[in-house]
C-alpha cells in the first residue's frame, strides 16, 4: 500500500455557497446527491433536483422579505434539514443550527440572543415549537417534514428572485453555538468564505467516491463540512440514516463506500467485530489472517477484501473509508481496520476554524497523527520552554469572523499576529503532520513547575478495557484518576476487590511514566460522568 507524499487533488475554488451549489450542479448534474426514506419509500434527489429545490426555497424566503435575518433549524438529520441550511445561506440570510439535545429553555436563549425570525424544526420537536412560538409572537415556525413541501411549490413560481440577492464571500453564513466541556456555549460566526475555503482545503487533501451514509448530527460543523460539503463536492451519493438504531441494517442495504464517524462509534464497530469473532470461536483465526494479510501487503499482494469478506459484509461489503474526528483515537483501531481493508482517515479541527485544520490523505498518513495540515491553513506552535510542544495557533480563510456579540472574547481569542488560539496543545512534524496532546485549559501545573496533560494519561489508561470512562485532574497538587469501571469486563475477569485492582494497575502504569506524571490517587465512581450533547465528558462537572 502506498504511503508517501503526492500532489494535492485539483479542486474548484468556491468562495460562497452559491458558487459551491453551481459547481455541484454543473459537474454532477443528474447523479444522485441524496437518498432517504420518505413515507417508507426510498426517495432519490439528483444534484440538479437539489439545486432547483434550494433555489425555490431560497426564493420563497426572499419573497417573504427575509434579508440578512437569522433563521434557526433544529431536528434529526433529514433531507429537509440540509435543504433548509442551503436555502437560508443562499438567500442572503444566516443559519443557526440548533442542537436537538438541548433543553427548550436553552433553545429560547439562542433564539432570543440571535433575534431569530424563523424557526425550522422537525415534527419530533413540535412541542418545543409551540412553546417557543407562544413566547416569541413575531417568530414564524415551520415544520420541516410538513411545511417545506408547500414552501417549495410556492417558491418555484418566483425562482427569478434567487438572482436578485447578491452574496459576498465575507457575508455571515452561520452562527454555530458550541457545547464545550467547560463554560457557557459561544456563538461562533462563520462566513461563506470561512466554510467554503475549509471545504476547498479539505478536498485538496482527500478524495472520496461511490456512496456514503450520513449518521453524525448535522448541527455540528464537523458533520456538515466533512460529511456533506466535502462528500457532495466529490459527486458522492449521500444516504441519510434516519436513526442510529438502524445504522447496521442501513449499511447492509445501502452498501456505502464511505462513512464519517466519531471515535466512540468507530470503537463500537471494532468491538462488535471482535465480539462476533469470539462468540463463533474464530478470534484466533482472525488474528492469524491479519498477520498473513499484513505480510502479503509488504510484497504488494492485497487479498484483504477476500480474506475479510465476512467482516466487510457486516458493513455492506463496499466500505473502503471511515473518516474519523472529534476526539483522540488509539492507532490500534487504525491498524486493525486497515488490515480488514478499510482506511481510517483521521482529522482534526475546531468549530472556530470551520472546522478542519488537518486531515489525513488517502495515500499519505501517519497512524499516530491527527492528519496532514490543510494546504490553505497556516499553523504555528507557540512552544513551551524547552519543548517541541505548545499551543496550536491557526491563521487562514477558514478562521471565524468572531464570537457573536462578544468582541472582548473575540479579541482574546487571537494573538498579536492574528493567529487564532485553538487552546489545543500539540506539535507539527517536519512533514506537516499534526499531533494533539492535550488542552491548555486542562493542563495541570504542578508545584515543581512541571506541566501534565490529563488527556495524554487518560488516553493511555483507557487502553485497559476494564475502564469505561476516566478523568485525570489535579487536587491539592496531587494527580487524581477518577474511574468509571466497566462492570461487565470486571465480572468476566472475576475481579472482586475493584479498588485494589485499579490501584495495582495504576501503580504498574506509573512505572512507565516520569515521576512527575505519576498518579497519586484512584477514585472509583458508580455512575457515568456528566457529558455535553456531543458526548464529551464535562471536565468541570464538580
Amino acid at each position: 500500500m502506498k504511503n508517501k507524499s503526492y500532489p494535492y487533488y485539483d479542486v474548484p475554488n468556491v468562495l460562497t455557497f452559491r458558487e459551491y451549489l453551481a459547481h455541484c450542479e454543473k459537474d454532477y448534474g443528474e447523479k444522485t446527491a441524496f437518498s432517504f426514506y420518505k413515507n417508507k419509500t426510498l426517495t432519490q434527489k439528483s444534484y440538479v433536483d437539489f439545486s432547483n429545490e434550494v433555489k425555490a426555497l431560497a426564493s420563497e424566503l426572499i419573497s417573504r422579505g427575509y434579508n440578512n435575518e437569522t433563521i434557526a433549524v433544529m431536528g434529526e438529520n433529514s433531507y429537509e434539514w440540509i435543504l433548509t441550511y442551503f436555502a437560508v445561506v443562499t438567500s442572503g440570510n444566516i443559519i443557526v443550527p440548533i442542537d436537538k439535545e438541548i433543553s427548550v429553555e436553552q433553545v429560547k436563549d439562542i433564539i432570543n440572543e440571535t433575534n431569530t425570525v424563523v424557526f425550522f424544526c422537525s415534527k419530533t420537536y413540535f412541542d418545543y415549537a409551540q412553546e417557543i412560538e407562544n413566547t416569541y409572537h413575531n417568530l414564524s415556525v415551520i415544520i420541516l417534514q410538513k411545511d417545506v413541501e408547500q414552501l417549495l411549490e410556492s417558491g418555484e413560481k418566483s425562482q427569478n428572485l434567487f438572482d436578485s440577492v447578491e452574496i459576498k464571500p465575507d457575508d455571515l453564513a452561520a452562527i454555530i453555538f458550541t457545547s464545550g466541556t467547560t463554560g457557557k456555549a459561544k456563538g461562533v460566526m462563520l462566513t461563506h468564505r470561512n466554510i467554503c475555503s475549509n471545504y476547498y482545503g479539505g478536498r485538496h487533501n482527500l478524495n472520496v467516491w461511490g456512496s456514503s451514509i450520513l449518521v453524525l448530527p448535522l448541527h455540528h460543523t464537523y458533520a456538515f463540512t466533512g460529511a456533506i460539503l466535502c462528500v457532495m463536492g466529490c459527486g458522492t451519493e449521500i444516504y441519510i440514516n434516519s436513526s442510529l438504531k438502524n445504522i447496521v441494517n442501513d449499511m447492509k442495504e445501502v452498501k456505502p463506500h464511505l462513512i464519517t464517524l466519531v471515535p466512540v462509534m468507530l470503537e463500537m464497530f471494532h468491538r462488535r467485530i471482535w465480539e462476533t469473532a469470539q462468540n463463533s470461536g474464530k478470534d484466533k483465526l482472525l488474528r492469524k489472517m491479519i498477520s498473513v494479510s499484513d505480510f502479503l501487503l509488504r510484497f504488494g499482494v492485497d487479498l484483504r477484501r477476500k480474506l475479510f469478506k465476512s467482516v466487510l459484509d457486516g458493513f455492506g461489503g463496499n466500505l473502503e473509508i471511515i473518516i474519523c474526528g472529534g476526539a483522540p483515537l488509539d492507532e490500534k483501531y487504525v491498524k486493525d481496520f486497515r488490515a480488514f481493508g478499510i482506511q481510517i482517515i483521521q482529522g482534526y479541527g475546531i468549530t472556530e476554524c470551520s472546522p478542519m485544520l488537518a486531515v489525513m490523505r488517502n495515500y499519505y498518513f501517519k497512524d499516530d497523527s491527527v492528519g496532514l495540515k490543510l494546504p490553505n491553513i497556516d499553523i504555528k506552535i507557540n512552544k513551551f520552554e524547552n519543548s517541541q510542544e505548545g499551543e496550536i495557533l491557526a491563521k487562514g480563510d477558514s478562521v471565524m469572523k468572531g464570537y457573536f456579540k462578544n468582541p472582548e472574547l473575540t479579541a482574546s481569542a487571537f494573538d498579536e499576529d492574528g493567529y487564532f488560539k485553538t487552546g489545543d496543545v500539540g506539535y507539527v512534524d517536519k512533514d506537516g503532520f499534526v499531533y494533539v496532546t492535550g488542552r491548555m485549559k486542562n493542563m495541570i501545573v504542578l508545584a515543581n513547575g512541571k506541566n501534565v496533560y490529563p488527556e495524554e494519561l487518560e488516553f493511555e489508561l483507557l487502553k485497559n478495557k476494564t475502564i469505561k470512562e476516566i478523568l485525570v485532574y489535579d487536587k491539592n497538587d496531587e494527580i487524581v484518576a477518577e474511574i468509571y469501571p466497566d462492570s461487565q469486563k470486571l465480572d468476566e475477569l472475576s475481579i472482586k476487590d475493584t479498588q485494589k485492582y485499579f490501584e495495582e494497575f495504576v501503580a504498574e502504569f506509573n512505572k512507565t511514566q516520569p515521576m512527575y506524571k505519576n498518579i497519586n490517587k484512584v477514585i472509583l465512581r458508580d455512575t457515568e460522568f456528566p457529558k455535553t450533547t456531543s458526548m464529551k465528558i464535562k471536565r468541570n462537572y464538580n
